[in-house]
C-alpha cells in the first residue's frame, strides 16, 4: 500500500505540538536535578538558620523599639562581627561549635560542642571576637566619618566599649579566656574591676557575671592536677604573642572611645538636639554603658 511506513499527517501535528514541550520538561527535570544540590543544604542547615536568624531579628525588634531601627541593626551586626571572629578562629582549630545565637539585653554567644585542648587554644578563641569586632567598629568609624553621620559614630563607640568590657579577664568573657594563656591570676584584677563597675554602676549583667566567677577565682588558691598543669602550659613565644595582641587591643580600643566621642562632641546637632529624635534614636557615650556586652 502507497504510504506505508511514512508518518501521517496527524502524528506529524502531534510531534509539532509536544515535541517543543518535551524538550522543556527535560530541561526543567534538570534544572531541579541541580537545584536539589543547593536545597539539601539548605534544609540541613535550616535549623541553624532559624535559631541564629530569628534571634537577631527578635533582638533588632526589640532594641528598635527603644534605640530606632538603623542603630539597632547596627548594633545587632557588630554582634555578628563579633561572634564571628570567635566562629573563625574556632574552625581553624577545627573545634565543633553552633551558629551565633543572640539573647536580647545579654548579648550573643556561639556554643563550642568541644572543649578547647590547652590554654593557647581557647585563648586564640577567646581574642578572635575582639579583635574581628573591633575591626568591625573601626569601619563603622571610618564609614561615619566619611559620611558626617553621628548615627554611625555612636555605633563604633558603642563596639569599642563593649569590645573593651569583653576584655576583662574575668569569669566567661572573653578576657578571662585571653588569661588563661597569660597567667590566671589576671583573674584578681579582673574581679576587682568587676566589682568596681558593679559598685559604681549596678547592673544585672556585671553582677551576673561577678557571682559566677567566684568559683573560679576561688580555684586560682586549690592544688592543680597534672592535667590542668599540662593545660596551662603555654611557650614564652605564644605567651608573649598573646599578650602583644590582649594589652595592644585594650590600648586601641580605648584610643578609639577617645576618638569617636571626640567625633561626637563636635557635632552640633548632637549638642543643640539632644531632645529631638535623633538624639533619642542615638545612644550617647554615656548611654553606652548601660548597655548589654559583646
Amino acid at each position: 500500500m502507497v504510504g506505508d511506513g511514512l508518518p501521517s499527517h496527524s502524528d506529524s501535528g502531534w510531534k509539532k505540538i509536544f515535541g517543543p514541550l518535551a524538550g522543556l520538561g527535560i530541561v526543567i527535570a534538570k534544572f531541579f536535578a541541580q537545584l536539589k544540590f543547593l536545597i539539601l543544604p539548605i534544609l540541613k542547615f535550616l535549623p541553624l538558620i532559624l535559631k541564629s536568624g530569628g534571634s537577631m531579628l527578635l533582638m533588632v525588634g526589640i532594641y528598635a523599639m527603644i534605640f530606632g531601627w538603623k542603630w539597632a541593626v547596627g548594633f545587632v551586626v557588630l554582634l555578628l562581627i563579633h561572634e564571628c571572629g570567635h566562629l573563625i578562629v574556632a574552625r581553624w582549630f577545627g573545634l565543633k561549635v553552633g551558629a551565633p545565637v543572640f539573647i536580647p539585653f545579654m548579648g550573643a554567644f556561639i556554643a563550642l560542642k568541644e572543649a578547647p585542648r590547652d590554654a593557647w587554644m581557647e585563648a586564640s578563641v577567646g581574642i578572635g571576637g575582639p579583635i574581628l569586632g573591633s575591626i568591625g567598629a573601626l569601619a563603622c568609624h571610618a564609614l561615619g566619618l566619611a559620611l558626617d553621620s553621628p548615627l554611625l559614630i555612636s555605633l563604633a563607640y558603642t563596639g569599642y566599649f563593649l569590645n573593651l568590657f569583653n576584655l576583662t579577664p574575668l569569669g566567661q568573657l572573653d578576657g578571662g579566656r585571653i588569661a588563661t594563656a597569660l597567667s590566671p591570676w589576671l583573674w584578681l584584677p579582673g574581679l576587682a574591676i568587676m566589682g568596681w563597675l558593679a559598685w559604681q554602676r549596678p547592673n544585672f549583667i556585671i553582677i551576673l557575671i561577678l557571682i559566677i566567677s567566684i568559683p573560679q577565682v576561688i580555684s586560682l588558691f586549690r592544688h592543680r592536677t597534672e592535667e590542668q598543669q599540662r593545660y596551662f602550659e603555654v611557650t614564652p613565644e605564644r605567651r608573649g604573642m598573646m599578650a602583644a595582641m590582649y594589652f595592644g587591643l585594650i590600648g586601641s580600643l580605648i584610643l578609639g572611645m577617645h576618638s569617636a566621642r571626640e567625633n561626637l562632641m563636635v557635632r552640633p546637632e548632637m549638642q543643640q538636639h539632644r531632645g529631638t529624635h535623633v538624639a533619642q534614636a542615638i545612644p550617647t557615650p554615656e548611654k553606652a554603658n548601660s548597655l548589654e556586652r559583646l
